[in-house]
């Protein structure tokens, strides 16, 4: 019926131009009665999905860069040996001495000698000794004493302090003095000494003449040279071992090797704890060396 309204507007004699507008109306009447032309193209805002391929691709691979080695832990360097200096360079010093009779002075009249009187010929001429040891002193009756009274009032700052006991402490008529008491005494002088701006260091008894067999004791000092280390770890003070040394030495040359470095009594047996010249330098010889080891600053003084 829609068509046909249509067809009465057009001429009812064909002409040229008439041809022409019903080919144009028969388009336009086609187009609007095509289905597609009545239903609006679906729109959508999804985006269009890609077809998976059939095989999945490769999945890159992470690759992790080895971790870097960690750098080695710095090698601390060796500490400095301290090497003896022109004498020039140094300023003077004191070594002023605490001990018992094996450090002691004696008169020329005897033969015995401790081993303070020989300690001086090891340092350059810039060193002083100052030798107060006390034959039969422990360290208690020593602090107690004019000596160690004498001590304090000649120490300087850049002194040095050497104490050894041990050898009456370990039980004589003036002892014993214990252990605890000798740590704590030892302690005790250190302090006075720092106080005096001048450096305290601690020796070890020198050893006795005791054999087993062939073999060096050292149970009766033991325990005493353990003591001075048991005191150098709480007050920070060097130790100079020169009973370890000692028994060392003794063991190397064995007794009848030693005797002659002992003082003899009358039977001509050797004395136990006191020294001739010879063993008096032996044993100043090795607390040199133990100075010397310890890098102490006192080593700069060494010849």
């Amino acid at each position: 019926a829609k068509n046909r309204k249509l067809l009465e507007f057009l001429p009812m004699r064909p002409t040229p131009a008439s041809f022409a507008l019903c080919g144009l109306l028969f388009t336009l009447l086609a187009g609007c009665n095509s289905p597609a032309s009545n239903t609006a193209a679906p729109t959508s805002s999804a985006p269009a999905v890609a077809t998976a391929p059939s095989t999945p691709p490769a999945q890159p691979v992470a690759v992790t860069a080895p971790a870097p080695a960690p750098a080695p832990a710095p090698v601390p360097a060796p500490a400095p040996a301290v090497e003896a200096k022109p004498a020039a360079v140094l300023p003077p010093v004191t070594i002023l001495l605490a001990g018992d009779s094996t450090v002691s002075n004696y008169a020329s009249t005897t033969v015995q000698e401790g081993w303070g009187m020989e300690l001086g010929q090891f340092f350059n001429d810039q060193v002083k000794v100052n030798n107060q040891a006390q034959g039969g002193a422990n360290i208690r009756s020593f602090k107690g004493s004019s000596n160690w009274t004498r001590i304090m009032a000649a120490v300087q700052p850049g002194d040095y302090v050497l104490m050894q006991f041990g050898a009456n402490d370990s039980g004589t008529a003036h002892g014993p003095v214990y252990v605890p008491e000798f740590v704590d005494t030892l302690g005790q002088m250190a302090d006075e000494v720092r106080a005096k701006q001048a450096t305290p260091l601690f020796v070890t008894p020198s050893a006795f003449y005791e054999w087993q067999g062939t073999v060096e004791l050292n149970n009766r000092l033991g325990p005493y040279a353990a003591a001075c280390y048991t005191a150098g770890t709480a007050k920070n003070v060097q130790v100079v071992d020169l009973n370890a040394r000692g028994v060392e030495w003794l063991n190397s040359v064995g007794p009848d090797g030693a005797k002659s470095f002992y003082l003899p009594n009358s039977q001509q047996v050797p004395d136990k704890a006191h020294f001739v010249k010879a063993g008096a330098t032996q044993m100043a010889k090795l607390v040199a060396e133990e100075i010397r080891r310890l890098n102490s600053p006192l080593a700069a003084y060494l010849k």
